[in-house]
């Protein structure tokens, strides 16, 4: 239990409680001060490896001594409580690491400190190895799904709200694994990337880079069947639109945009005698069909996914503008 304050250090006269401004707290009989109880602020850290584990320490001391929680600590005076996560972390569990974001901030009662404000922060472990400091009996990772009653409700708290934070985004890399099974992590999607629109654009990528022969056909069924014109000159048109998936594939990652070969394959088309705005109709065929195919991966599932797919549009829209300035630049040239 939290000590009782009994006497005064400014006259040493007794403490009792009295309502003051609406509240019962401390007072001295003597010379009537007010002693406010303030929340003492307490660093947390809630690290989650690759594998979705959740980094947890055993308590070695009261209160809670044996049971599991974050690595948690008070911030120390003059250090920042960013810091403190930090500091507590590597002294707690051994791991170093950097701040990602605040998770959560929590204000409790405990028995044995009394008021807390309890600030979580998402760390990535950058270094270190995981091991029981001085007050923990125990650190390891344990499946987030699968955790053992933790000792602070703050802690469970902060962890939901992980959880649902990174839902949408667990989903779309299941997905992704689910579609490429041979690539590991190394060469997958960064589970901390800085959007889902981001996250999303890489999966794109993966995709347009494995699927592109099979997107290729469809689009060439599909021109086929409403463009009948461009049918006799398929095996151009169809190796051109390899090389506009590999230009849209650049443009997602940000890579030089090559107008030469799209300038180029504008003259081609010219000498083939196709007609110009044939050529643009298969080339919103050619937009449409990347679509299509994810779709078909079934990746898009929430709102959020949606909402970051809407974005993602619009940057594959721009990319194909752009083709299309420089293959009509090269047709009219």
């Amino acid at each position: 239990m939290k000590k009782q304050r009994i006497y005064c250090p400014h006259c040493a006269g007794p403490v009792v409680r009295r309502m003051v401004e609406g509240r019962d707290r401390d007072q001295c009989t003597v010379c009537q001060a007010v002693f406010y109880e303030n929340p003492l602020p307490v660093a947390c850290a809630i690290v989650v490896n690759e594998d979705r584990q959740v980094l947890l320490v055993q308590r070695d001391k009261e209160p809670f001594k044996g049971m599991w929680c974050l690595p948690i600590g008070f911030a120390e005076s003059g250090e920042e409580v960013r810091e403190a996560a930090l500091r507590e972390l590597e002294e707690e569990a051994g791991v170093t690491g950097r701040i990602v974001r605040l998770i959560d901030v929590d204000t409790i009662e405990n028995d044995f400190y009394g008021s807390l404000a309890i600030v979580t922060y998402e760390i990535r472990a950058t270094g270190g190895e995981v091991r029981p400091g001085d007050d923990a009996a125990d650190a390891r990772y344990f499946p987030i799904a699968d955790l053992p009653p933790l000792a602070w409700s703050s802690n469970e708290k902060a962890v939901r709200i992980y959880m649902d934070l990174y839902r949408d985004t667990w989903a779309m890399m299941d997905s992704f694994r689910e579609l490429f099974p041979d690539l590991g992590t190394e060469t997958g999607v960064d589970p901390y990337a800085p959007s889902h629109g981001h996250l999303l654009s890489n999966i794109l990528v993966k995709i347009i880079d494995k699927d592109r022969d099979e997107i290729t056909r469809a689009w060439a069924a599909e021109v086929k069947a409403g463009i009948p014109s461009l049918v006799t000159r398929m095996d151009v048109l169809v190796g051109i639109n390899r090389t506009v998936l590999e230009g849209v594939k650049d443009g997602l990652e940000k890579k030089p945009f090559d107008r030469a070969r799209f300038v180029e394959a504008g003259r081609l088309l010219r000498q083939l005698g196709l007609r110009l705005p044939d050529i643009l109709n298969a080339l919103a065929l050619s937009r449409k069909s990347i679509w299509v195919h994810v779709i078909g991966q079934k990746i898009l599932s929430s709102p959020l996914e949606i909402y970051s797919t809407l974005e993602l549009n619009n940057r594959i829209i721009f990319l194909y503008d752009k083709v299309n300035y420089h293959i009509t630049e090269g047709y009219t040239g």
